[in-house]
């Protein structure tokens, strides 16, 4: 049965602090055209259905392409269905897709509509009838470019569920001896589906969900441990999977399966789950990101442990996001809603959604007053692993002092060349102007002091007793040898540290002689230079997080 997309444009943003996430413009001339499901088959080819985000409650027929990564993204309209809407779309290439058209309102037929030439013209595939009085398709899968599958809702008592071998010229009719009957007043719901290998599941409006071994072709089912709700299921392995509560009051609950759906348990969730869509991230051990557009419950968060613990992507609340899809860590598509043709509706990452790993043989030193070094070796001996760098100074908060005028800076002499993603300061402050620049220099081996050459600078205002996290994505920078990250021209007002007792599960503690291991980066040796201020000698540890690959 037909999903609730109630879900409207409401604000208009500014992206240009989301440096992990690049603006793309959808193509639709009428504004406020949501992206409704997406389909990404590669990092060229990504097929989108949209919706009417405007209010006015149109149905429209409408669909978005790109065969370039999204360099141009081109919308067509599904031919010859006036009163049909859109549910998902499933892509086999960049010219041949599939959509379940459910009827609105006239006589048009409802079923599966294909396109073999790019979505210039759509054909209603006739033997999937879906032509009962109670028909209602929700979703199509296809295993390769002939064996598919496509699921409505029940009629004469059982689901209406066909498969086709012939990429859809025909399709078969699962028998009803082979589908567990469905509870008093179940049904299904557009795109909630999941695919893996020839495995194939379907969430109900019962808080069930349906699994098939063999491409559709025979069926089991089991109740999750969610209240009786609508629930989508995403599934990252054959064996693995969540299911999540789309009810029209959902606040994000979730349960899971270690077992292919034969078992489920609830997620106990830190952090917070957004629901307008969710996804697996491929290739990764159990990474997921999820998307919201209500308000008060936009942006995207990730997680890198199926499901249990979320953060947002920096700067993302406040931004509706819809439809995602990912092919791997580091490409993955969030649609919008559009400003015009040529403005927003679609958002391509830029970045790695990779879980940052432990380093080996950690150790730390003092030497003198107010340097400490550290070593360590890299997971996986230096693979180039995106791993985040923070210290610990024995449970005092330092950087009680502004230090104006003086820049800081510590010493990084990475195992090979990298990139600098991200800077992170915790900071303080006070009124006043709280201004200061974020700053990478060179190094200068001889004289073992930072260069005068500056590699980057930017200017930032710091916040109270909180995490300031600086993306440099975008900058692109680059270091082949040593380097030093640090601040500069802090005002009297505002006092930049690092604060011991805050570990972001990573860095217990550090003894006076020595570092306990914890979250660091690849191969690399650190010095601390703090300006030669008598009164303050034995603020050791003030500074920065800093993010390599």
């Amino acid at each position: 049965m037909k999903k609730f997309f109630t879900l409207l444009a409401f604000v208009a943003i500014s992206f240009s602090s989301m440096a992990q996430w690049l603006p793309q413009a959808s193509g639709f001339t009428e504004v406020s055209r949501g992206i409704k499901f997406m389909h990404a088959l590669s990092d060229q080819i990504v097929w989108a259905t949209a919706y009417d985000g405007s209010g006015t409650g149109a149905y429209i027929q409408e669909f978005t392409r790109t065969v370039n990564g999204g360099d141009l993204w081109t919308p067509g309209v599904i031919n010859n269905t006036a009163g049909l809407e859109p549910g998902m779309i499933f892509a086999t290439d960049g010219n041949k897709a599939y959509v379940p058209m459910y009827k609105q309102t006239g006589a048009l037929p409802q079923g599966i509509y294909a396109t073999t030439n790019g979505g210039t013209s759509w054909t209603r595939q006739t033997t999937a009838a879906f032509s009962n009085a109670a028909s209602f398709p929700n979703c199509v899968h296809f295993f390769d470019a002939n064996n598919g599958w496509c699921q409505g809702d029940p009629i004469n008592g059982d689901f209406e569920m066909y498969t086709t071998t012939d990429g859809g010229t025909t399709w078969t009719l699962v028998p009803a001896a082979n589908i567990p009957a469905p509870i008093s007043g179940e049904w299904g719901v557009v795109g909630y589906c999941s695919a893996v290998g020839d495995n194939i599941w379907f969430g109900t409006n019962k808080s069930r969900v349906y699994r098939s071994a063999d491409k559709g072709l025979t069926w089991e089912v089991s109740a999750t441990t969610l209240p009786a709700t609508y629930v989508d299921v995403e599934f990252a392995s054959a064996t693995h999977g969540i299911a999540m509560d789309k009810g029209a009051s959902s606040v994000g609950a979730m349960s899971e399966t270690l077992d292919g759906g034969v078992t489920w348990a609830n997620i106990s969730v830190t952090g917070t789950v957004l629901t307008n869509d969710y996804a697996y991230v491929p290739g990764t051990p159990n990474t997921w990101v999820c998307t919201g557009a209500a308000e008060g419950a936009t942006g995207i968060a990730y997680s890198y442990d199926g499901g249990h613990t979320w953060a947002f992507f920096p700067d993302t609340e406040g931004t509706q996001f819809l439809a995602t899809d990912w092919i791997s860590s580091s490409i993955g598509w969030c649609g919008a809603f559009n400003e015009s043709n040529t403005v927003g509706g679609m958002f391509k990452f830029n970045g790695n959604l990779e879980e940052p790993l432990p380093p080996t043989n950690l150790e730390g030193t003092v030497t003198g007053g107010n340097d400490v070094h550290l070593t360590w070796d890299a997971p996986g001996g230096g693979t180039g692993s995106t791993e985040e760098l923070i210290y610990d100074n024995d449970g005092i908060f330092t950087g009680a002092y502004s230090y104006e005028g003086f820049t800081m800076s510590t010493h990084m002499s990475p195992q090979g060349p990298c990139q600098i993603l991200s800077l992170k300061y915790l900071t303080s402050i006070d009124a006043g102007d709280n201004s200061f620049n974020a700053e990478v220099y060179g190094w200068d081996d001889v004289a073992g002091t930072p260069t005068t050459t500056q590699l980057y600078t930017v200017g930032a205002t710091a916040v109270d007793q909180d995490w300031l996290e600086i993306d440099v994505t975008s900058a692109n920078l680059m270091v082949s040898g040593d380097f030093v990250v640090g601040f500069g021209s802090v005002n009297a007002t505002t006092y930049v540290a690092y604060d011991a007792d805050l570990d972001n599960g990573r860095l217990p503690s550090r003894p006076e002689s020595a570092i306990l291991p914890g979250l660091l980066s690849p191969v690399l040796q650190h010095s601390l230079f703090l300006p030669a201020l008598a009164d303050h000698a034995n603020c050791l540890v003030t500074t920065y997080g800093v993010t390599v690959a």
